[in-house]
């Protein structure tokens, strides 16, 4: 038999390579995202574009980001992250390079909501992938690395961005970001595996680090049909969906309008522009580690999941509500900044904490589907956000109401994510009463 201490000593460690290869789909995602926003002052000037025209372009991401989230998620609980992700990289990357060749405002919406379709269940989809590969304990930990990771790569994308632009011109940040997203779908196919003990190198004592007892929550393409009607009447998720909406109006704003911001409200230069425009989002990316950290470390030392995930997420909230009014309110252009940045780092605090209750609700079976039904509302206030946030400052001339309006949403999503259990795990219907409660028991 030997110790046992020494096969855990001994276990593969695969399931890092995959974390790895996951963080950098994240990475990608958002440089593609925020490379827009970057380019935005060159493209309004160059093509003649008003505020609520950008906005327009900024927003039509999220059209079909938001209507393909759930279909998505659906696609790869059906039939496995492995060919669902490697697809839709390639899509996204195609389109991410499209964006060089636009020359009006009709092209860049058409070629950005393309663009959309292809990012819309990624997330969702890689949460079914970590689902499967790591155990609920470390689920809080997991989305704040990975999510960190993407707004790593929204911090690089104004330097990054910047740097190609004064050298290139600005269609260049586009393609070349495109031929990045075509190597990482090559990679990641042949790297990855939907089931962890279908993959070469992982051996028997990481599939029991995994939890081995977990396999069978996906077999492959005749996987269990969802339970849409069981999804649908669930309280609980439509209460977390309103909260990722309200969390999502204000990232939107930091996404698409904060470059444009700091030039034409605190007259940044747009290389000063591509320095200061990092700094908040370096700030989530650390907010996002801190929120995962902080999430699990609760859970394991009270075992309460509603206390570990809650709490944190209406803390998170408020913080960023109390850092925007001041970065918004301020006279000093640095201050502002500053400000926006622990603003930022207390939003991602809460964005890991969303997710994992997203994959609380969905547990060991539909974890994809139900990340995709949260994300709609994310994706909806993409829709939303860059032209309420554009037109409002058209209108009034001001910088600091749409950041008041950001802020008020952020306080009802405090008040809604309160009622939210997250230990309420959608169970498949058919499952054997005593496999129910033990899904039931691993999510308290």
């Amino acid at each position: 038999m030997g110790n046992p201490l020494n096969r855990a000593e001994k276990a593969s460690r695969v399931r890092y390579v995959v974390l790895f290869w996951l963080c950098l789909l994240y990475l990608i995602s958002y440089l593609d995202r925020v490379a827009i926003s970057v380019t935005a002052p060159q493209m309004m000037k160059e093509l003649s574009f008003s505020k609520i025209q950008m906005g327009l372009i900024f927003a039509a991401f999220s059209y079909p980001y938001a209507l393909f989230q759930i279909v998505g998620g659906t696609l790869g609980d059906a039939y496995g992250p492995r060919r669902v992700l490697a697809v839709m990289m390639s899509w996204w990357s195609a389109f991410t390079a499209a964006t060089s060749l636009g020359w009006n405002l009709a092209s860049l919406f058409v070629i950005r909501v393309l663009f959309g379709l292809g990012e819309a269940g990624g997330f969702p989809v890689a949460t079914r992938a970590m689902a499967t590969w790591f155990p609920p304990e470390a689920r809080g930990n997991l989305q704040g690395i990975t999510h960190a990771a993407s707004r790593f790569g929204a911090a690089v994308a104004p330097p990054v961005a910047v740097a190609l632009m004064v050298s290139l011109g600005w269609r260049s940040v586009f393609y070349i970001l495109g031929g990045l997203g075509f190597l990482w779908a090559l990679g990641f196919y042949f790297v990855y595996r939907d089931i962890p003990s279908h993959h070469p190198r992982v051996n028997e004592a990481e599939l029991e680090r995994i939890a081995g007892q977990r396999q069978s929550a996906f077999t492959g393409p005749k996987k269990r049909t969802i339970p849409w009607r069981l999804i649908a009447k669930n309280g609980n998720l439509w209460r977390l969906v309103f909260a990722d909406f309200c969390y999502g109006y204000s990232l939107w704003v930091y996404l698409t309008w904060l470059p444009t911001y700091l030039v034409a409200s605190r007259h940044f230069s747009l290389l000063k522009m591509g320095f200061y425009a990092a700094l908040p989002l370096l700030g989530g990316m650390v907010g996002d580690l801190v929120g995962g950290l902080l999430s699990d470390h609760v859970y394991v030392k009270t075992g309460n999941l509603r206390l570990a995930r809650c709490s944190i997420t209406v803390a998170a909230f408020l913080g960023s509500i109390g850092f925007t009014i001041a970065g918004a309110y301020t006279a000093n252009a640095y201050t502002a900044v500053y400000a926006l940045t622990a603003a930022f780092f207390f939003l991602e605090g809460a964005n890991a904490n969303l997710w994992a209750i997203a994959m609380d609700l969905g547990g060991n079976y539909y974890s994809g589907t139900v990340s995709g039904v949260m994300n709609t509302g994310f994706g909806v206030a993409g829709m939303i956000s860059p032209v309420v946030f554009g037109a409002i400052v058209q209108w009034s001339g001001s910088w600091i109401v749409p950041f008041i309006v950001s802020t008020s949403l952020l306080a009802l999503g405090a008040v809604a994510i309160v009622t939210v259990n997250p230990a309420r795990a959608i169970v498949p219907p058919e499952v054997e009463p005593m496999e129910k409660a033990m899904v039931a028991a691993s999510s308290k």
